[in-house]
């Protein structure tokens, strides 16, 4: 018990007065620091958004817990005090541990963030100023290549944050592992920084246990990589390693290269040829991705939207069309996680009548092809839509505020709908920052967002949140909003009043990062939806094994309700440490972390 111990003291440090940015540091890490010379370094957890002018923090080493399967971030922060230091690179040991076992190395992935300079806040919780989010990896995992995340020059005075992704494999015994952090800095003394990993005795799936949906359009990140549509090749490829980044952060992705299968249709027949399409989908579906002995070996993605050429010559033929869909996922073994996408976000007055028609051509074409609709529950539509995917906004009446949404469903007016087999997912969407609206903060405060500059643990919750309100999926419209921009997501990705909304990428050219294949640029946000899809995890977990009841204490003390949850890191880290004491059959442990 004498590492939760050293846990729960190190969480008594507090951020400093004023500094809008630190955060307690709590079990997967706490902030420290060591001066050497004219080099201040420290470390942090992963819900610190460390910016350019926060002042440094304590000293003293890091702490971190891990299952087995899964990634735990760390961060390493440098800050000169003179002019002319360069940090040249930076390393992981292998981290040492009971018996001769060992993590390697080579598990750990470094970036180098990068900032997002914010002109306009997203809404009233946004804040001007630079933000760390673009990370540059030193070696990318995607095809191996070094990039140029280093060297990196100091600035006097100027923070200078490194990423740290640790994986832990499945096979990895339990216990405490000791290593270190090595940048070397040229000017300066290396800064040599202790991790300790405590793996704990339970290991993580590697699918999501809690299905997602997230956009990607392969044409549009050909703007951005190749200044256009270059090719058929392009677009399968650059649709393949984007699709693989949001696979290795648990993530399922919808639209992809927006290219269908090869077809031919007339009113009576319409005929197939798979193979483009199965090419470019078969391994996420079946799980070949990444292999044994790779970080998440055997993922499959847990949604797959149905791509409907928009020029089939009449409903006749879309029905044939979708039936052929369905026969080819039934005997691929697929079908159950196929959705078709019925309409975005439809007007009652304006588009009801359109939805219901093409959900009547869908249950026609198969009752196996399930529809998705991102509306919140309406009767009139209800016999053609199988997942209702809300607004986050919309689930819950907040006391007091005047709603954004058209209508508010709460949770418990769905039973009906789910006992007759539908499913509820939700969304965020720019309901969570204002969507350009400025001046009612109380309408557009305290929701869950994927915007740059708001708090990390805003970027984190929505999975707990999702098991609180027993959400069956979460669905997200794109991952690459800004690539359609004249302006680079480097520069700015200001959209819909947010910084980031609706992109998680940036594009990662060889002129930019090096290398010669063009590949995506991880953010921490995606990080951060990462880590929260890991907590989801733990909740399952728990669950199974019989403890839902200690999952929802946990979850219901960090979060209140849908708008009204514990923003500090230290309260989400105290949760953490709760299930995972559980979950290792640590009852002292789980009562100390849950006063």
């Amino acid at each position: 018990m004498r590492w939760l111990g050293v846990l729960l003291l190190l969480a008594a440090f507090g951020a400093p007065p004023g500094d809008r940015t630190a955060r307690d540091p709590s079990a997967a890490g706490s902030s420290h620091g060591a001066a050497a010379g004219d080099l201040q370094w420290w470390t942090t957890h992963a819900l610190d958004k460390v910016r350019p002018r926060d002042r440094p923090r304590p000293s003293g080493p890091i702490e971190l817990s891990a299952a087995r399967n899964e990634f735990e971030p760390l961060q390493l922060v440098l800050r000169a005090g003179v002019e002319g230091l360069e940090v040249a690179g930076a390393t992981v040991s292998d981290l040492l541990g009971p018996a001769g076992a060992r993590v390697a190395g080579d598990q750990a992935t470094v970036y180098v963030e990068r900032w997002l300079r914010v002109r306009t806040p997203s809404s009233v919780e946004g804040e001007a100023g630079e933000w760390p989010d673009a990370l540059v990896p030193a070696h990318d995992r995607y095809a191996g290549e070094k990039r140029r995340a280093f060297p990196v020059a100091l600035q006097a005075g100027r923070n200078q944050p490194l990423w740290i992704d640790l994986y832990v494999p499945p096979s990895t015994p339990p216990g405490d592992y000791r290593g270190q952090v090595v940048a070397q800095v040229k000017g300066a003394p290396a800064v040599e920084a202790p991790i300790v990993l405590r793996v704990l005795p339970f290991t993580l799936p590697s699918t999501s246990s809690l299905p997602t949906s997230f956009g990607f359009s392969g044409i549009s990140a050909l703007r951005q990589h190749h200044g256009g549509y270059s090719s058929d090749a392009d677009n399968q490829e650059l649709s393949r390693v984007y699709a693989t980044a949001l696979l290795r952060h648990r993530i399922s992705a919808h639209g992809g290269s927006m290219m269908p299968p090869e077809w031919e249709a007339n009113a009576k027949r319409v005929s197939l040829r798979w193979e483009r399409y199965d090419g470019e989908v078969k391994p996420f579906l079946d799980g070949t991705v990444f292999g044994d002995g790779e970080p998440l070996a055997g993922a499959r993605v847990t949604s797959i939207d149905v791509r409907t050429p928009p020029s089939l010559p009449n409903p006749e033929s879309k029905v044939l069309y979708w039936r052929e869909w369905v026969r080819h996922f039934e005997q691929r073994g697929w079908l159950d996680r196929l959705f078709l996408y019925l309409w975005d976000e439809p007007s009652r007055d304006h588009h009801y009548p359109e939805v219901l028609a093409i959900g009547r051509e869908a249950r026609q074409a198969a009752p196996g092809l399930r529809t998705l609709l991102t509306e919140q529950l309406a009767p009139p539509l209800g016999d053609v839509v199988d997942v209702w995917a809300t607004p986050v906004n919309c689930i819950e009446r907040r006391p007091g505020i005047d709603p954004y949404c058209e209508e508010t469903v709460t949770r418990r007016e769905y039973a009906a709908a789910e006992r007759a087999g539908r499913k509820v997912w939700w969304y965020q969407s720019c309901m969570s920052h204002g969507c350009g609206i400025v001046g009612d903060a109380p309408t557009f405060s305290g929701w869950p967002s994927y915007v740059v500059d708001v708090d990390a643990v805003a970027n984190r919750i929505m999975p707990w949140l999702a098991f609180a309100y027993d959400i069956a999926g979460e669905l997200y419209y794109n991952t690459v909003e800004a690539y359609n921009s004249e302006r680079s997501p480097w520069d700015d990705q200001y959209l819909h009043g947010g910084n980031g909304d609706g992109t998680l990428f940036y594009p990662g050219t060889p002129d930019r990062i090096g290398g010669r294949t063009h590949i995506p640029i991880e953010s921490v946000r995606l990080k951060l939806i990462r880590e929260g899809l890991e907590d989801y995890e733990y909740l399952v977990l728990l669950e199974r094994s019989g403890n839902a009841e200690l999952a929802r204490r946990e979850v219901a003390k960090l979060a209140r309700s849908v708008f009204d949850w514990d923003r500090r890191p230290e309260a989400l880290y105290a949760a953490r440490r709760a299930l995972a004491g559980a979950l290792a059959g640590d009852r002292h442990s789980s009562l100390e972390a849950s006063p």
